[in-house]
């Protein structure tokens, strides 16, 4: 399919995340999810190997509620596998936030020296001890301060891969066209 489709980068997503994937003195016997990551490497594997075998590069996205929920995870995945190759980090800081992983510097940084494939553009306002999830105008949620750091940066290092507008915004009457419409030159100021 992504032949057909003269498309370079295949998004894939892991499977649904344990909470506490690693943890020191005493959390290691009685927090961890046991084996949980030590799993993730061997699924994946395979469709990194039919990638590389078909000139393709996979990108897993940092998604809320996967195993690879923030660039520390993605880049420790593609490190395990030996698989910056054919294997790089779709990059969503909206859904990181989730994580508490924050976008710049530090998210950013674990990108650096080839593991950013694409981009994905949202504003958010997590509250996490609440389960809730809160998508803003852009400019308005806690990655708002942050746009821009992340833009230069990437513009810095010469990243030349797609950054997209992940329009998923409306103002709570449903028309995601005017919430797209509100944001839009907004991410063009940051991300053109």
């Amino acid at each position: 399919m992504a032949h057909t489709l003269n498309s370079p980068l295949v998004r894939i997503l892991t499977s649904r995340k344990e909470q506490i994937l690693w943890g020191h003195n005493g959390a290691e016997k009685w927090n961890v999810a046991h084996g949980a990551w030590d799993a993730l490497p061997p699924l994946i594997a395979p469709a990194v190997e039919l990638a590389r075998s078909e000139g393709l590069t996979l990108v897993v996205e940092t998604g809320n509620g996967t195993m690879v929920n923030s660039n520390y995870t993605a880049r420790k995945l593609i490190d395990e596998l030996d698989a910056k190759d054919a294997l790089q980090v779709l990059w969503d800081p909206g859904n990181n936030c989730w994580c508490h992983e924050l976008a710049y510097p530090d998210g950013y940084s674990e990108l650096k020296e080839g593991y950013l494939g694409h981009v994905h553009i949202k504003d958010v306002f997590v509250d996490t001890p609440r389960a809730t999830l809160e998508v803003r105008e852009m400019g308005q949620g806690q990655l708002a301060p942050l746009f821009q750091p992340m833009a230069d940066a990437m513009c810095a290092d010469d990243y030349a891969g797609v950054v997209s507008f992940e329009s998923v915004y409306h103002s709570g009457d449903g028309d995601f066209e005017a919430g797209f419409r509100s944001c839009v030159e907004r991410f063009r100021q940051h991300f053109s």
